[in-house]
């Protein structure tokens, strides 16, 4: 066999030993790469059924407690229908016959009051209008003084006179007060329902 050939005898068995210790090489890598990947999955599948399961308590819980607050809340709502018509029924009778006895005594008390009312009004209304004619156009310093100490005792007169008229009429009739409503309850706020884990994805499998 000559030189050359043995040469290239040598070069490819050469060749064939680093491609066969490459692919032995990169199997190796890939079974540890493989191997860390499932030992991570198998950890992380751990915690997410842990994480389940404190879940499903959570979410039986969470169930639990609205079906509780819904029952609750009927009831409040019931006997607050049961209070509200009961107070309808009395203010239908009882404070309304009170009401009517209040508007007619007070109708005729605002019938003796209207004459004094417009006495006031009518008194005040002189006054304004004198003012006005006293200080329209270059009236003197002492003209505007004299109209405002005018305008002061006339309005001043007037409210004293009323107020003393009123007293004559004795204390106004008191508008009498209606029954306190029941109070309506509040529909309970429904818990935050608990957030399911998600579960881990499992590592491809290298052929």
């Amino acid at each position: 066999m000559s030189s050359k050939k043995l040469f290239a005898t040598a070069l490819l068995a050469s060749g064939l030993m680093i491609g066969s210790t490459v692919s032995a090489l990169a199997d190796s890598e890939t079974s540890t790469v493989t191997s860390t990947n499932q030992t991570q999955y198998q950890a992380q599948l751990a915690a997410y059924k842990v994480a389940l399961a404190q879940y499903k308590i959570a979410f039986a819980q969470y169930k639990v407690t609205v079906l509780t607050n819904d029952i609750n809340y009927r009831a409040l709502m019931n006997k607050y229908n049961t209070d509200w018509n009961a107070t309808l029924k009395n203010y239908q009778t009882a404070w309304q016959a009170t009401l009517s006895t209040y508007q007619t005594a007070n109708a005729a008390y605002q019938a003796k009051l209207a004459p004094f009312k417009s006495a006031r009004a009518s008194a005040i209304a002189t006054a304004d209008a004198a003012f006005l004619t006293a200080t329209t156009g270059t009236a003197t310093n002492d003209a505007l003084n004299a109209a405002l100490t005018a305008f002061t005792s006339a309005t001043s007169l007037a409210n004293n006179t009323y107020k003393n008229a009123v007293s004559t009429l004795g204390a106004a009739p008191v508008k009498p007060i209606a029954p306190v409503a029941p109070v309506k309850p509040i529909a309970p706020v429904k818990p935050i329902a608990p957030v399911a884990p998600v579960k881990p994805i499992a590592p491809k499998k290298h052929n």
